[in-house]
């Protein structure tokens, strides 16, 4: 069979070509584009592990900020980390993490600033920290190896650490930011650790307590003290009305009776120092020396009307009185104050042998997460394993009301005393914030937390009761765990055609207010253009078909 003319078939793919050419431009609309773009992500997060204002200076420990996010050229993967840092100092061993400083310990030694006279001081935790930036994955990582430690004058603090992991990330699915601290253990002061350290001399402050505010306080450390009140409801009820309610006061009763009795005693001695022993010896019974005065009255009243009856005496009988008046006041006074001893002394065991923190929290979880990507999730979240108030376990939920009960308790029984001012500690535990978003197709996440706050107690003492050397009026908080997370994603955008409509131009060429744009003319040009090939190949065909 013989081969076709090669010349025909340049003709036919020309043809066709200019056909597919044509086609193809008409099916081509004006203005058409098509655009593509990756999944672009950012994530935040950020910790103080403690922060202690003292009197207005601050203190914190722990700061890490970590970034990590595709959003900018070049990528970002990065923390900036200060193990410690004061309104004194400003930061101590800050350090920034990248790619390029690998996986290290920060700081390489613990770092530590103090307050002046040594008010608090507080060393820094150790971390272990990374950054990287590898195909599909941006990551800015820490890890806590030691806690360091912490120490306020006015609150002596067990405070123990468990772990700490912390993450920003990014990858082409998503972007996330998630933080957990666990703590140990946070525990108070027992009361009578607590008073040490406000420098409150305890056995002169329970002097000046009323009966019914050592009942309170002894009742505050589970004790009893029934028995002694008993005795010294007695004691009272023989001076009657106005006897003294605390020991100061009925020391200060007992000097006062004490003077009286020597007064009496005095003015009872003077008229037996002007008889003589021959005058006394005429009267048949009477002593011949100064008797006491209870022996005086106890003479018949013939006897000791005769001795009033000498010079200087006749008073005798109203002045023995008067002692033995006063010596009664004295007993029952002495009586008082024994009672009110042995009750002092019975609430300051109670309170000095009490162990029991005011307050202590155990196995303490402070969780934050934001999570943007084809769905959004933001959690911020505090447990606590174990609260117990004065020893007594107790479900987290009631924590602020019965150490509210407590202190409420507390602050009543010193207050109560003279030129004191005492404000409690509180704890309280931190409200989440989560909030999750879109704008466009941009997904948006944050979490957010204040995991416990302290507020310091601060006491005012008058100088008889307050231990030289140690600060008063000192207040401030102490806040642990402050977390918080941001995340947004915004998905990969495929290659898309786009196809506005056709405008309608107005008279003046304008468009209409339908928002199209008018036709521009390019679509009356390609069919043109089209014919003109197809024009060219049929002219080549007729050539060479009739060579």
């Amino acid at each position: 069979m013989a081969l076709a003319n090669p010349s025909r078939r340049f003709v036919r793919v020309v043809a066709v070509a200019g056909v597919t050419t044509t086609l193809a431009a008409l099916a081509l609309p004006a203005g058409a584009a098509s655009s593509a773009h990756p999944a672009k992500g950012a994530a935040t997060s950020s910790l103080t592990l403690v922060r202690l204002t003292v009197n207005g200076t601050m203190l914190t420990a722990g700061e890490i900020a970590a970034v990590a996010g595709n959003t900018t050229s070049p990528h970002l993967a990065k923390l900036v980390i200060t193990p410690v840092d004061s309104t004194l100092t400003g930061p101590v061993g800050q350090q920034t993490i990248t790619p390029s400083s690998g996986t290290t310990t920060v700081p390489q030694a613990p770092k530590s600033v103090s307050l002046p006279a040594g008010l608090a001081s507080l060393t820094g935790p150790t971390l272990s920290a990374g950054a990287s930036d590898a195909a599909g994955k941006i990551l800015a990582s820490a890890a806590l190896k030691a806690l360091g430690k912490l120490t306020v004058l006015t609150v002596p603090l067990n405070l123990q650490a468990a772990a700490l992991s912390d993450v920003a990330q990014v990858t082409k699915s998503g972007a996330i930011a998630q933080k957990s601290v666990s703590l140990g253990k946070l525990a108070l002061p027992s009361v009578s650790d607590l008073l040490a350290a406000l420098g409150v001399k305890l056995p002169a402050l329970v002097d000046q307590l009323t009966q019914g505010k050592m009942t309170q306080l002894a009742g505050l450390v589970g004790g009893s003290v029934s028995s002694l009140n008993s005795a010294v409801d007695s004691a009272q009820a023989a001076i009657g009305s106005g006897a003294p309610d605390t020991l100061s006061a009925a020391q200060s009763a007992l000097g006062t009776a004490t003077a009286g009795q020597t007064a009496a005693q005095s003015a009872y001695n003077a008229p037996w120092s002007g008889l003589s022993a021959l005058s006394l010896a005429a009267i048949p019974g009477a002593p011949t020396t100064e008797p006491t005065a209870a022996a005086y009255l106890a003479l018949s009243s013939t006897v000791r009307n005769a001795i009033q009856a000498l010079p200087g005496a006749s008073s005798l009988t109203t002045l023995a009185q008067a002692v033995v008046a006063a010596q009664a006041v004295v007993a029952e006074v002495n009586a008082l104050v024994d009672a009110l001893q042995a009750l002092v002394n019975q609430v300051l065991g109670l309170v000095t042998g009490d162990t029991d923190p005011l307050a202590s929290l155990g196995s303490i979880s402070i969780t934050t997460k934001a999570v943007a990507n084809r769905s959004m999730q933001a959690v911020a979240d505090v447990s606590v394993g174990s609260v117990h108030v004065l020893g007594t376990k107790l479900p987290l939920a009631s924590l602020t009301s019965k150490l509210a009960s407590v202190t409420k308790t507390l602050s009543s029984v010193l207050n109560s005393v003279a030129g004191v001012a005492f404000t409690a500690p509180t704890i309280s535990v931190g409200k989440p914030f989560e909030q999750t978003h879109r704008q466009g197709a941009t997904r948006f996440a944050s979490a957010s937390i204040t995991g416990l706050t302290l507020t310091l107690p601060s006491i005012t003492l008058p100088s008889a009761l307050a231990v030289a050397g140690v600060p008063k009026g000192v207040s401030g908080a102490l806040t642990l765990g402050e977390l918080a997370e941001t995340a947004q994603y915004t998905p990969a955008k495929a290659a898309t055609p786009t196809t506005p409509k056709s405008g309608h131009p107005t008279s003046n060429g304008h468009p209409t207010s339908s928002g199209h744009l008018a036709d521009t003319g390019g679509r009356v040009w390609l069919p043109i253009a089209g014919l003109v090939v197809l024009a060219g190949g049929l002219a080549l065909r007729r050539r060479f078909g009739s060579a």
